[in-house]
């Protein structure tokens, strides 16, 4: 299966600065960060403008926890999104976040946090590109980049010689007429770190799987199709 990324680019602006010497239009490309080339003219003379290193002040800080909470995830960079902070606390070694969510684990690979499908969910009630909504929860925003594990249904490629991906998802699919298709916000894509057993995979129907965990919305014309990956992910199926 391949799983493309949406390209971006950048933009441009224009501004004319007026003063006591006469005028002058300065052209700044925006494509990247901490470039940037200008023009100017002045009479008869035209003056290539030095390029100016962007600022690291220029730069947006990460928005601020709730009086209270932790600030885990705030400053985590999504694609095409900002992270929305919520009231994340610590109780009984797990995290608890907006009083209805508890994540167990510290996010290592020796304890990845244990991540339910209602939390993954959730990111629907801010997070909807058609709609204009652009926001990623702080409590999915933390997971971005950690060791987790869930539990849910496999479905691997149908015509493969090696199954070295798959979906896993809170429905049952198996690809085609059976069950339920899974949406954006109800399944992961999933790099597994070795093939698949053969004689197994299209046996395996439940599992639960350990990985790195990266939100990375796939956006075609303002429609979500797709949101999380696992990398390097390992599959149990002894539930």
């Amino acid at each position: 299966m391949v799983w493309p990324t949406a390209p971006s680019s950048g933009d441009a602006a224009a501004e004319t600065v007026s003063g006591t010497s006469g005028s002058r239009e300065v052209a700044v490309p925006r494509a990247a960060a901490g470039e940037s080339a200008a023009t100017v003219s002045k009479g008869t003379a035209a003056v290539a403008a030095p390029t100016v290193p962007a600022s690291p002040a220029a730069s947006s800080a990460p928005p601020a926890a709730l009086p209270g909470g932790l600030d885990i995830g705030l400053d985590k960079q999504v694609k095409g999104a900002t992270v929305r902070p919520g009231r994340l606390v610590e109780k009984d070694g797990a995290i608890v976040a907006d009083g209805k969510y508890t994540i167990k684990g510290n996010g290592t690979a020796e304890r990845p946090y244990e991540v339910s499908w209602e939390l993954l969910m959730s990111a629907a009630d801010t997070f909807i590109p058609r709609l204009g909504e652009k926001q990623i929860p702080q409590r999915i925003a933390m997971l971005d980049g950690a060791h987790i594990r869930i539990s849910g249904y496999i479905a691997f490629p149908l015509i493969v010689t090696e199954a070295s991906e798959c979906l896993v998802m809170l429905n049952q699919w198996d690809g085609c007429c059976i069950g339920v298709p899974p949406s954006p916000y109800d399944a992961i894509e999933v790099k597994l770190a070795f093939p698949a057993d053969n004689s197994r995979r299209h046996v395996v129907r439940v599992g639960t799987l350990e990985g790195i965990f990266r939100i990375d919305p796939y956006v075609v014309e303002k429609w979500l199709v797709g949101l999380y990956l696992m990398e390097n992910a390992t599959l149990d199926t002894e539930l």
